[in-house]
């Protein structure tokens, strides 16, 4: 199956699954997806081939529609402050040991 990944990024946010669409966006993929191709990278962000095909009606990736400007500058903008927020939660400090603990 072959999908847009920013239709996969869309649908991911559409679920609720913020995390996984920010995954996804930022990972090292191709824009259009192929999920033969592109499936164990997918696999390692939490999405496998079943999950795919039950979030995703099957859809040759030529025929998405094309989203306009601000649909793409709003999920662009959510992603982006998801992300920021996945960072600084991610590279936070721990809680503060006391002293003598290890």
């Amino acid at each position: 199956m072959r999908l847009s990944r920013a239709s996969l990024c869309n649908r991911l946010l559409e679920d609720g699954e913020e995390d996984l669409a920010v995954l996804v966006a930022r990972a090292d993929l191709p824009e259009v997806l192929d999920t033969d191709r592109d499936g164990p990278a997918l696999a390692a962000l939490g999405l496998d081939r079943e999950e795919l095909e039950a979030l995703l009606p099957a859809r040759p990736a030529e025929t998405l529609p094309v989203d306009d400007e601000a649909q793409d500058t709003a999920v662009r903008r959510t992603l982006s402050g998801r992300w920021a927020h996945l960072v600084s939660t991610w590279t936070a400090p721990g809680p503060e040991t006391p002293r003598g603990e290890p």
